[in-house]
Parts: C-alpha cells; structure tokens; sequence
C-alpha cells in the first residue's frame, strides 16, 4: 500500500508540474478585453504567484512592462521592461541544474527564458518609452542594448532568423532625433537587410524614407547595392526631412497570437529514427515527420518505443482590428503600414524550434519509459492485484509528467503599424479609427490638439489590442 500511495502522491506532484499558460490566459484575457489595462495591471500583481510563479518571472515583468505602455505609464512600464531583460540576460547562460530537471520531467520546470521576438519587442517598447518621455539619451542607450541583443542572437542561432526590420527602423529614427545622420544611413541599410531576411516585405513608406536617408549621406551605391530604386520619388521622407518634424502615428492592432498544444504520436528506434504523426492545426490535415533518433542510455541499439507527447502549437485569433485610418487637420485615408507581425514571428520561431524540441522531448520520453519499466520490475510483488495497480499508478505518473510549455507573453498586438506625417509647426488636430479587415470601425481614437515644435517628432500610440 506505501507504493501505491508514493506513486499516487508522484502523479499529484507531476500534475501539478502542468504549465499556467492556459489558465494565466483564461483568467487575464477576460479582464483586459472588458475593463482595461489599469485593473489588468492590478489582477497581474495580485495573482502573480498564482499565475506565473517563480519559473515564469520573466513574462510577469514582461506582461506588465506591455501593460503599462499601453496605459501611458511609461516610466514604469520601462522598469518592468528593465527587470524582465535582467532576468533574460541572468538566463542566457544555461542553469545545469534546470536543464536535468527537465530531462526528467518537462520544459515547463525550467525557468522562462523568452522568445526571440519576445526580446527584440522589449527593445521596440523600451525606445518607445524613452522617446514618449522624450529621453534621446535613454534611448540611446536602448538602442545600444537592441543592437547588442540582436548580435548576441544571431551568435546563438546561427542558421535562424532573429534579426528585425522594426526595431532597426526604430533605431535610425533614434539616431536621426539624436543628430547623427550617417548612423541613421547604416541602420537604415540594415533595415532593408533584415526584412529581406524575415517574413515581411519591406513596407513601402519605410523604403522610401531609406532612399532619401541614403541620397542625403551621398550613399546611392547602398541603394544600388540593396537592390532598391534609385529613381524611385520620396516625397513623404523629403517633406519630413526638409521640414523637420513630424508625427509619427504607431499602432498596436489585434490581439497576439498564444500557444495550445499539439500531440504527436509514433515509434523512436533506438539509434536509428524517430517517425511521428500529428494533426496540422491549420490545415486539419495529418502530417508525419522523420529525423535521426539519438542513441539513448539504457536502451539496446535498435529497440523500439511507442510514444506519445505534446509540443507548442502558434493559436491566432481572429482579431476586431486589422488596420488604422489616420487623420490629420481633416485629410483622412492616411494608412499606416505593417512593420511587424507578431503571429508570423510566433510560427517562424516554432518552425525553428521544432525538430531541436521535438527530438529533445522524445529523448525524454523514452528515458522515462526505460526507468518506468525497470520501476515496475523492482517493485513487483507475487500478489497480482497490486502489481496491476502498480503498473497502471507507474504509467499514470509517467504520462503526467509531460508537458507542453506553452509560455509566451500575453498582451502583444497582432502587428505593430506605423507612418510618419510630415506636419508644420504648430497644433494638429489628430483622429485615428481602429477598422476590422472589411473596413468597419471598431474604435474611434481622438487627440483632439496634438502641438508639435519646430524639429519635433511626435509620437502617438494607438492601443487596439482586440
């Protein structure tokens, strides 16, 4: 009877090893869709243990550095961001201990390290932070911070695409407000690289400002070399650059993507393949995937295991807010562009992830099948009953242990969209509406007398997180 209770007691403690994700999302979602940023902020805090817990440390900063940017808090969204990025740079390096713990349970019991685009959009919100308390110096210093992340993960994953056309934009607006023209030229010239990396176009009002950066610092061998349009009119980014300030329109549209499970099943042969089948949940459709199957201790060369775990799966949802209408002294029809898409940095950092998770959690799987039956061996009895119960309570502990980590920030925008409008010196009156997919207005944002000073840029964020 002592083991079936030690094992009823381990399948306990393993279920209870079970990630928070879904129900960090079921208890905050709700809340922010219906009463806002401010009393989401205060549920976070209050349900911190509860919901994130010390293994998710970096997302409860993180989440709250996103809420109160958008609530207009940025001081304090800037130190949440600043506590969430100690914790990510004290994570880099790999916890040993952590990393055995999870060979025999989950990757939920490792401490939450953040996504690649996770870690860039801090950078993103961070500068924007500095710059709507218009603190050129502070962000500055972020920008040195985003470029050195941006290397350092590019050092880390060598072969994968972590580089960002958004944050690289952000930072030659930085260095243009900061009065450094050919910095602002180089980051440009690296924006057009890192969106023919990544997953989106090169926004066409962004080009534009590129080409007129790169003709004003004599640079049209980049042009040229980039593959742009030479001849190509500017005049949008000459009328900004000629006048000299701005407003600069940044929209958050659409609720982000999370994550739900996905399960795989098929056969591990021992030093040989790992075949496995699952569902797309996309498509519907069932697919089948093979990779080299790493040898594994305890297990003869060959041996075959039936198995079966679940991996994170991108879930998008159908977001109220597709796009913005700007409109500035009565002209409407100004449409910022896309500069960032969240769902599509999700599913290509799965895409990335995939077969390194999926071949690690299988080694996992078969390590834990290998001592659950050398387990059962040891604690066989001649009375057939128990033994019953003892394999069955074996494999019920067992299956409990694994997990998905399904962890992801909670409050990012489906995209990130923006323009620059050139404006003169003066008060500008400021209407943005928030429109679903057909054109319908969702939300109606008005600023009312928006003063801009000679030489200014003037940065209003647009919150349609829906």
């Amino acid at each position: 009877m002592k083991r079936l209770l030690l094992l009823f007691v381990a399948s306990i403690l393993f279920t209870a090893c079970a990630n928070k994700s879904i129900t960090r999302y079921e208890a905050l979602a709700p809340t922010f869709e219906n009463k806002g940023c401010e009393e989401t902020i205060a549920q976070v805090k209050k349900q911190q243990k509860d919901l994130y817990g010390e293994k998710s440390e970096f997302l409860y900063y993180f989440d709250l550095g996103v809420l109160y940017h958008y609530n207009g808090d940025y001081k304090e969204s800037a130190k949440n961001f600043d506590k969430a990025d100690k914790i990510y740079e004290d994570l880099y390096t790999r916890s040993v201990t952590n990393e055995a713990a999870a060979i025999i349970t989950n990757d939920n019991i490792r401490p939450y390290r953040a996504r690649p685009f996770e870690v860039l959009v801090l950078h993103e919100l961070q500068i924007l932070n500095y710059l709507a308390q218009k603190d050129i110096d502070g962000a500055m210093i972020e920008v040195n911070r985003a470029q050195k992340a941006m290397a350092a993960l590019y050092q880390k994953d060598k072969d994968k695409t972590n580089d960002n056309g958004f944050l690289r934009y952000l930072i030659a607006i930085v260095y243009e407000m900061a009065g450094q023209p050919d910095d602002a030229a180089i980051a440009y010239y690296k924006t057009v690289k890192a969106y023919q990396e990544n997953i989106l176009n090169l926004p066409k009002e962004v080009r534009q400002f590129i080409v007129e950066s790169l003709r004003r610092t004599e640079r049209e061998d980049d042009i040229n070399a980039l593959g742009l349009n030479n001849a190509m009119e500017t005049p949008k980014a000459q009328a900004v650059f000629d006048q000299g300030q701005e407003i600069i329109v940044l929209g958050y549209a659409g609720h982000g993507p999370i994550l739900n499970e996905l399960r795989l099943s098929g056969t591990y042969v021992n030093g040989g393949l790992l075949s496995l089948s699952y569902k797309d949940g996309k498509t519907g459709q069932m697919q089948t995937t093979t990779v080299d199957a790493m040898p594994v201790a305890g297990a003869s060369n060959g041996e075959t295991f039936h198995i079966s775990f679940a991996l994170p799966e991108a879930y998008s949802f159908n977001s109220k807010v597709h796009h913005f209408n700007v409109s500035v002294d009565g002209k409407s029809g100004i449409r910022p562009e896309k500069v960032m898409a969240l769902d599509k940095e999700l599913e290509m950092n799965l895409k990335d992830d995939f077969t390194a998770t999926m071949t690690r959690t299988a080694i996992r799987v078969v390590l834990r099948t290998i001592a659950a039956q050398a387990a059962k061996k040891a604690m066989k009895s001649d009375n057939s009953l128990l033994n019953l119960f003892t394999s069955i309570g074996t494999d019920v502990a067992q299956m409990q242990m694994e997990k998905a980590d399904l962890r992801i920030a909670l409050f990012l925008p489906n995209s990130f969209q923006m323009t620059r409008i050139p404006v003169e010196p003066g008060s500008h009156e400021v209407t943005v509406a928030a429109e679903s997919e057909n054109g319908g207005k969702v939300k109606v944002f008005n600023y009312g007398k928006v003063n801009v000073k000679k030489g200014e840029k003037k940065f209003i964020f647009v919150q349609a997180v829906k």
